[in-house]
């Protein structure tokens, strides 16, 4: 299961950091029915599970261990296999359930008597790549780490309990799973499926094709205008003045102390409009009368297309269609790529419904990919299923292609566990034709300019070096993911058997 977490650990990290903030917003109190927000002290209840009550100091606890863990020990192994352990989504609260399971797998640890000693403890500790310099453990980075635990309230005995949490866990499932072998005919058939070249060819349905076949009439357009009339609406445009603080020039070049007197400056002049325009009521003009500032003008532009002045000021832009209609509050600067930018919103052009004439080419090119979707689809499928029945009736490809009137080009013998690049769609191709069986026709393969059919015409599993090392990984691999999926379906059941209890949801 660890090697599982260690190949895929990109993507399991990106879910955790989501989980772990999402969490840490849990923990800061409840509304109580006086309305009021009582803070919640670390000995109140938090979980229970068994029928035993944690408190939210356990909780933030084993929430610190994980962090710990993920951040700075690099240890991804424990946080990774509690997330997998709730990957059917759990009870409610998010990363809470993560925790509860920890809680979970101690318990049960203890109940089937599983030990892990201080000696393996620290033997995995000082085996985390985290802690290693030029392949040998570094005690200089161990005692850094120690010191990042002491400021969260950890001691070097909570390190090596993270290291107890990772193998006990593991030791559990090696007990629960202990002696399963995946089927060797299984392995074997993945292998094969995994590893095979195919020979054939495919035959392309470009979308192209059927939207220049197609028809649209005004009468469809008039009746699809009046169906989805609340749809066209033109885009809101607004208009805006804006006065520009650009950035003191080449201030790397300069001396520290001229330096600091051009940024501050800056910042005065930036300070000074905002006071003149939100704390003195001045009007936008005034303000840059007296500062010397240059308004500009910006006709009215939707979010999507701004003026070439404002193109590359995407947060400028976003702040100007943002701001509420109806605010009378002046807004205070914004950060630009090259300085600072205060505005004004002069004109609101609000959308308006969209007459038939404005919107009847957009229409019918909706219409028109519509029908080309439908017949394409419909091409496809009779294409396939009166191939695949000629084939099985023992009639020749080449026949059937002539009697359908449709061409099927030849594609290079193509590895499917390796898809050559220099040959368009080949990841698509491969994954489709490795699914289909020597002598028939694949399912539909969608690609951005329409649908291909795969015509395999055979398959063979080429000698190749490293092909016995590559069986046993296979079979490896194979064992490994349905010892992990025995395991999840076992400690589901140990899951609902501890009645679960959120206290402090229940209270929110």
């Amino acid at each position: 299961m660890l090697e599982f977490f260690r190949r895929h650990r990109g993507a399991f990290l990106i879910t955790l950091t989501i989980i772990i903030i999402i969490s840490f917003s849990f923990w800061g109190g409840w509304r109580t029915d006086a309305g009021y927000e009582k803070k919640a002290l670390p000995t109140d209840p938090a979980l229970t599970i068994f029928g035993r009550e944690y408190t939210i100091a356990d909780v933030q606890r084993a929430q610190t261990s994980l962090q710990i863990a993920q951040y700075y020990m690099q240890a991804y192994e424990l946080p990774s296999m509690l997330m997998m352990l709730s990957s059917d989504g759990g009870f409610d609260g998010g990363g809470i359930d993560r925790l509860a399971n920890l809680f979970i797998a101690r318990h049960l640890m203890d109940e089937f008597g599983i030990r892990v000693s201080d000696a393996e403890a620290r033997a995995a500790f000082e085996k985390l790549p985290s802690l290693q310099e030029n392949g040998k453990f570094d005690i200089t980075r161990a005692q850094r780490l120690e010191e990042i635990a002491n400021s969260q309230g950890f001691e070097s005995k909570h390190l090596l309990g993270i290291m107890k949490d990772t193998i006990g866990l593991q030791k559990l499932q090696d007990l629960v799973t202990e002696g399963y072998v995946a089927s060797p005919l299984a392995a074997e058939k993945q292998y094969v499926s995994a590893s095979q070249t195919f020979k054939g060819g495919k035959i392309t349905f470009e979308s192209e094709t059927f939207k220049k076949a197609a028809v649209v009439t005004d009468a469809e357009i008039q009746k699809y205008y009046d169906e989805n009339k609340d749809t066209y609406k033109s885009v809101e445009k607004r208009a805006v003045n804006y006065v520009f603080f650009e950035n003191p020039k080449d201030l790397d070049k300069k001396p520290l102390e001229e330096r600091q007197k051009a940024q501050n400056a800056q910042v005065q002049r930036v300070n000074t409009f905002n006071d003149l325009t939100l704390k003195q009521k001045k009007s936008f003009q005034d303000a840059a009368k007296q500062t010397g500032a240059k308004v500009e003008t910006a006709a009215a532009f939707t979010e999507a297309e701004p003026p070439a002045a404002l193109k590359t000021e995407s947060n400028l832009v976003g702040m100007i269609f943002a701001r509420a209609k109806d605010s009378k509050v002046p807004p205070e600067a914004v950060e630009g790529t090259s300085g600072w930018y205060v505005f004004e919103v002069t004109q609101i052009d609000e959308p308006k419904q969209q007459e038939l004439a404005e919107v009847k080419d957009k229409i019918k090119e909706t219409l028109l990919g519509q029908k080309a979707d439908e017949a394409r689809s419909k091409a496809v499928n009779d294409a396939r299923t009166a191939l695949n029945a000629g084939l099985k009736a023992g009639k020749k490809i080449e026949d059937l292609l002539k009697e359908k009137k449709l061409a099927l080009e030849a594609l290079p013998d193509i590895d499917v566990a390796s898809p050559p690049q220099d040959v368009p769609n080949a990841f698509l191709i491969a994954r489709e034709a490795g699914q289909t069986a020597p002598g028939s026709v694949s399912k539909a393969v969608d690609y951005d300019k329409g649908t291909l059919l795969i015509y395999v015409s055979a398959k063979e599993l080429r000698k190749s070096p490293g092909a016995a090392d590559r069986r046993q990984e296979q079979a490896r691999s194979l064992s490994q993911q349905e010892r992990m999926s025995l395991f999840h379906a076992w400690f589901k059941k140990k899951h609902d058997a501890a009645k679960v209890v959120n206290k402090l949801a229940s209270a929110a």
